[in-house]
């Protein structure tokens, strides 16, 4: 009897394990992740903006298209400009829903695209956990500000690209929490031909 009773106890476990799997799953299958919206681009350098970035970055997107809507444009201030939405966006991790929702990305050398995703994602964003259906509770950096400390202009050559007008910029990092992320980065620009559009080739 005591043995029958000790069964029906491992049944009814076995049975409400597998009821409360079955709603878990059933509750993640109806949450569907959200569309993310372009809200506003550049359209002449193809740069967008998404609704699920952060105010640090739509304020500084906004200073952006007002650079490169003005009629005569300030590369130097453009170079920097886009130094910072690429750090702001690279380095906010706690804004990233996946690991390979690697930051920056549209402002990277076409050439150089696949390479960097590749070695983001297995270094400074192998580690994020997904947030696809925003329950994440791990914590990530998240960017508050940035500060240009210099700018060079140098000579940069690679096997593909020749540039001695490329810059070398310099900027410091602020986080809304110090959790010992990179807070100083260079971010090397480059001209391709006869393109308008400045590409980062490097980042150190």
């Amino acid at each position: 009897m005591k043995k029958k009773a000790i069964i029906l106890i491992i049944i009814i476990l076995i049975s409400v394990l597998l009821f409360t799997a079955y709603r878990v799953k059933k509750s993640q299958e109806n949450k569907i992740p959200e569309e993310i919206k372009v809200i506003d681009n550049i359209d002449k350098y193809g740069y967008n903006l998404y609704e699920s970035k952060t105010l640090t970055y739509k304020n500084k997107f906004n200073e952006l298209k007002d650079v490169l809507n003005s009629e005569e444009i300030d590369e130097e201030k453009y170079a920097k400009i886009l130094s910072e939405l690429f750090v702001i966006d690279f380095y906010d991790l706690k804004s990233k829903v996946t690991n390979t929702d690697v930051g920056g990305i549209d402002f990277i050398l076409e050439d150089i695209k696949e390479e960097f995703s590749l070695a983001a994602e297995n270094s400074i964003y192998k580690y994020i956990e997904s947030n696809v259906y925003g329950e994440r509770n791990q914590e990530l950096p998240s960017v508050n500000n940035t500060e240009i400390v210099s700018l060079e202009i140098i000579n940069f050559e690679s096997e593909k690209i020749k540039d001695e007008n490329a810059y070398e910029i310099e900027i410091k990092i602020e986080y809304e929490k110090d959790l010992e992320y990179p807070t100083n980065v260079k971010i090397t620009l480059v001209h391709v031909d006869n393109d308008n559009k400045l590409y980062i080739v490097e980042v150190k």
